[in-house]
């Protein structure tokens, strides 16, 4: 298994403004690949549109097959370099929060819809409910977006399904730099994976978004952090690393799932405590 070489896309993004993020994606990239001979690159949170869409989601949204995607594939083929990217997804009357895993033929390897939703975006946007693991040739990859990282359970499901890397794209605002950083170390160690994270930066309405994309070694290590400017920097990761690091703190291993069974944990609904 190869060594990977993951360019981390720390940008600002245009809001509402599909035709200059395309572009911006397509720049990003060559220089990615050119520059810095990344396999794949990792943009942030619905980087295609922006993020602060709110009513404008809808209008904004495109299928699996709808041209900018299209599009992005026609970059990634053409640079031989796979793309993660998120963008609105429409699906029928649904609209989702999704991150698109593009590989370097430009065929689309899957999708992932992000699970977890606050309240704000409740309001326009439809939760998925799977998570998938995809098969690379440098090792099993999956995916994330910003809040599912604050989730132990997402990353545990992914730990159980073999993944040893999670891509986390990231919409992350000032003041909530510490849980970034907190979560991102925590889920990588208590899961023995590979954790990397691509955040915007800049301003975007009301939000300021801080950057600080990272690399984390399934040990906890800050393998690399950026700060909070505009930033393309490719970092590699070795998954085969995932195997050494457990150690004897195997916290995968050593569960208690009949003790969490019996306190209601795995099935909320079949014990109920009194406050």
């Amino acid at each position: 298994m190869e060594v990977m070489r993951l360019a981390l896309a720390q940008l600002r993004s245009n809001l509402y403004d599909k035709d200059n993020n395309l572009y911006r994606i397509a720049q990003t990239v060559e220089i990615a690949k050119v520059e810095q001979d990344a396999d794949y690159v990792l943009f942030p949170e619905l980087y295609l549109t922006g993020y602060t869409l709110n009513d404008k989601v809808a209008s904004l949204a495109e299928p699996i097959n709808g041209k900018s995607i299209q599009r992005i594939q026609e970059i990634a083929h053409q640079h031989s370099t796979g793309i993660i990217v998120g963008f609105p997804e429409k699906d029928g009357h649904k609209v989702y929060n999704t991150a698109i895993f593009i590989d370097k033929n430009g065929e689309i390897i899957g999708t992932y819809r992000k699970t977890h939703l606050y309240d704000y975006e409740k309001q326009w946007f439809s939760a998925g409910n799977s998570c998938p693991v995809f098969n690379t040739p440098f090792g099993k990859i999956a995916l994330m977006v910003t809040y599912d990282m604050e989730f132990p359970e997402t990353s545990r499901i992914y730990a159980q399904k073999g993944a040893q890397l999670i891509l986390v794209l990231a919409a992350n605002m000032v003041p909530y730099q510490t849980y970034q950083n907190v979560f991102l170390r925590a889920r990588a160690m208590e899961n023995h994976m590979f954790i990397a994270l691509s955040n915007k930066v800049g301003l975007e309405g009301d939000h300021i978004f801080f950057g600080e994309s990272e690399v984390i070694h399934p040990t906890g290590k800050v393998i690399y952090r950026s700060f909070n400017n505009e930033d393309i920097t490719t970092v590699e990761i070795d998954l085969l690393q995932t195997n050494n690091a457990k150690g004897l703190l195997d916290y995968v291993s050593n569960r208690r799932l009949d003790l969490y069974h019996q306190e209601g944990l795995l099935n909320p609904s079949s014990k109920k405590h009194k406050v």
